[in-house]
């Protein structure tokens, strides 16, 4: 039985001594058969052990693989890193709109000079067609953008209204509302002087009018009767309840009255006219009817009053009757005129320092880049290269550009510091040695223009609207290392103020 049992071992005249050591008789072949069999389990179990562990390196070889440009461990100083992924993070196959611009056939004449892309509107002949990059209305090829652009309320015009526009087949929505893809409202820096001085008030009736729209989808009407009813003069200058008749000029009429009536003909989110800024621009403190969320369009807190309904009539003639007799408290509505109106409005406003086909232009160029950067990746069955790690410090690579601008600068945060105030003094540093100049610098008064370091308003990932961007995104601490995490190379935009 031993001769046997070292004949299977193989070991020749090594397990003899082994199982020889044990004491006694009959009982050392059982205990000798019992440690061989335990031995030759063991034998088993590192052969099968072995080529598990050959297998799961080979799998791992392969995820590395995958992976290797997804985050790479080198020696050397964190700079390093930094170096290594702006050599590495880059795709050489992606258009250059300098040389090849974003084409759009629709007979726009204005807006794209000094755009940050080059962009050419146009019609577009059948020889260029398989250029055409985007078209205004829904005869397009596919992968071409389809947009639909318009100014007026969807309540008149129900096919602009986002859901139904983008069921009807458009890819690019312009309208009023800031949740559309390209926002195109009445304001502007260049078209109102909205900083122009504040004049006296020279008119005996508290408040102007000047509708001429009689069959508006609200009360608008209805609540001029009413106030007039609470005892607030209304000169009412439009076709609608008219009790004055000089041919004036709106603005330079509106200055010499306390208040004007910004009534619009329709309550829609974000859809706030000319009545509006005109009243901003005269002086006269905006009473409104219109935009449920006109408070995001105040210049300052305190400086319109709102009609929401027409049970607030009562109330809002009751507070512009105070205002008319307490010079000081009617002053600090209009203190915005003196001091500066809020970031949150300079913000809002400064997004028309753009124009509206230059912003189409940039929308439909990040969307082809995107595009021709994951088909990049793809094609070498690989991760973007966004973090890289030395020692026990990883450095994340991200990109952030300026709203209104086309071009990404890279940034990058270590884990050490992966904050939201970190990622704000990484964008003002990177633009700072940039000597940068903030793109309303030029459209903004004078009174507004930018002074001293730049400042940080928001910062939101490239493809929100301008309503989650200006209202309701906001980074934490958390919320940025998550985004990092579920976007690799995330790319950012920011609004300076």
């Amino acid at each position: 039985m031993a001769s046997r049992n070292n004949a299977a071992a193989g070991g020749g005249g090594t397990a003899s001594p082994i199982l020889g050591g044990a004491a006694g008789g009959g009982g050392v072949s059982r205990r000798a058969g019992a440690l061989w069999r335990l031995l030759v389990a063991i034998a088993i179990l590192l052969v099968v052990g072995e080529t598990v562990m050959l297998l799961r390196v080979d799998l791992l070889g392969n995820a590395r693989s995958a992976l290797r440009f997804t985050e790479r461990r080198i020696s050397g100083s964190r700079d390093r890193c930094e170096d290594w992924l702006e050599d590495q993070d880059r795709v050489s196959t992606l258009r250059d709109f300098d040389k090849d611009p974003v084409r759009v056939d629709f007979s726009e004449t204005q807006g794209t000079d000094n755009c940050a892309v080059r962009c050419q509107f146009g019609v577009i002949t059948m020889a260029t067609r398989k250029r055409v990059d985007a078209v205004f209305g829904l005869s397009a090829d596919e992968g071409v953008a389809r947009v639909a652009r318009t100014m007026e309320s969807s309540q008149y015009y129900s096919e602009f209204e986002l859901n139904t526009a983008r069921s009807h087949g458009y890819t690019v929505i312009m309208t009023t509302s800031l949740k559309s893809d390209v926002p195109v409202g009445y304001f502007s820096w260049a078209e109102y002087d909205l900083m122009a001085p504040v004049q006296e008030k020279t008119e005996k009736s508290l408040a102007a009018a000047f509708i001429s729209n009689c069959g508006g989808h609200n009360f608008r009407l209805e609540a001029i009767t009413k106030l007039q009813g609470y005892g607030v003069a209304v000169d009412s200058y439009g076709s609608c309840l008219t009790n004055v008749h000089p041919a004036v000029e709106k603005v330079d009429a509106l200055r010499h009255y306390k208040f004007s009536l910004a009534f619009e003909n329709s309550n829609e989110e974000d859809y706030v006219t000319e009545k509006f800024w005109q009243s901003l621009e005269a002086g006269s403190v905006p009473v409104v009817i219109g935009a449920p969320n006109i408070q995001n369009f105040a210049p300052s807190p305190n400086s319109i009053l709102y009609l929401k309904s027409i049970k607030d009539v009562q109330a809002v003639a009751k507070q512009m009757k105070y205002l008319a007799r307490n010079a000081t408290a009617y002053n600090e509505t209009l203190r915005w005129k003196f001091e500066g109106p809020t970031d949150s409005f300079k913000a809002l406003i400064d997004m028309a320092a753009v124009h509206s086909s230059c912003r189409l232009c940039i929308h439909v160029a990040t969307a082809i880049h995107q595009k021709q950067e994951q088909e990049a990746f793809r094609s070498r069955n690989a991760s973007r290269p966004c973090k890289c790690s030395v020692g026990s410090t990883t450095t994340f690579h991200l990109y952030v550009r300026e709203r209104g601008r086309f071009h990404l600068e890279s940034i990058f945060l270590r884990s050490d510091n992966l904050s939201v105030a970190a990622l704000e003094a990484a964008i003002i540093s990177k633009f700072s040695s940039k000597n940068h100049v903030p793109i309303w610098n030029a459209a903004r008064p004078e009174m507004l223009k930018a002074k001293g370091p730049l400042k940080v308003h928001r910062v939101y990932p490239v493809g929100l609207t301008q309503r989650e961007a200006l209202f309701s995104w906001q980074f934490t601490d958390e919320d940025l290392v998550n985004h990092i995490d579920a976007n690799p190379c995330a790319k950012l935009e920011v609004i300076f103020v």
